[in-house]
């Protein structure tokens, strides 16, 4: 009889993220991923308590993807306006990309999670440390002012909300120069 196969947390990892995507997060269970991992259903059991475990798995993995693209898009940028224009425009990039992932980004609190993923909590770091020079004394409100319109506008455009015509991405480019204008004035 072969030896039972072992499973990673990677594994696991990529496994749910790619049933989310390519079937929705509704197809995310400790079958379908047992089954995607080589292994049967009870075996997970041995690294997750319930498929609400498989989906945090995924969110952290997207906030941890997240926050390498804005900080790489970010740190690059030269002055505030820039900075917070790179982080709405690698939210959309990855937000097209990754739509499922990315819907789970800010789900924590039906996921019944307890304290911050890592990966959430480093997209936070991120995304604090970029829009500080625009607002030195508190960043936060500015950072959740920014995150919340661009999450909101993905989501949007990802569930083909925006039915009235027009330029979907001139409307993307026109928020965002307007909520860049107003938080950098406010610096």
């Amino acid at each position: 009889m072969p030896a039972p196969q072992r499973v990673t947390r990677a594994a696991l990892t990529a496994a749910a993220r790619a049933i989310a995507e390519d079937e929705g997060i509704d197809a995310v269970t400790i079958s379908a991923v047992a089954t995607a991992v080589g292994v049967r259903p009870p075996s997970l059991y041995k690294h997750v308590d319930h498929r609400h475990d498989l989906l945090r798995l995924i969110a952290d993995d997207a906030a941890r993807e997240l926050d390498e693209d804005v900080a790489a898009l970010a740190g690059s940028a030269t002055d505030p306006a820039a900075k917070l224009t790179a982080i709405a425009r690698a939210f959309r990039a990855f937000s097209a990309r990754s739509p499922r992932a990315s819907s789970l980004l800010f789900s924590g609190a039906a996921l019944g999670a307890g304290p911050q993923s890592e990966g959430m909590i480093a997209l936070t770091r991120t995304l604090l440390s970029a829009v500080q020079a625009t607002t030195p004394a508190d960043p936060l409100p500015a950072a959740r002012t920014l995150t919340a319109w661009a999450h909101g506008f993905c989501t949007m455009e990802q569930a083909g909300a925006f039915q009235l015509g027009g330029d979907v991405d001139e409307a993307f480019e026109f928020g965002l120069t307007t909520l860049v204008g107003a938080l950098t004035a406010r610096g």
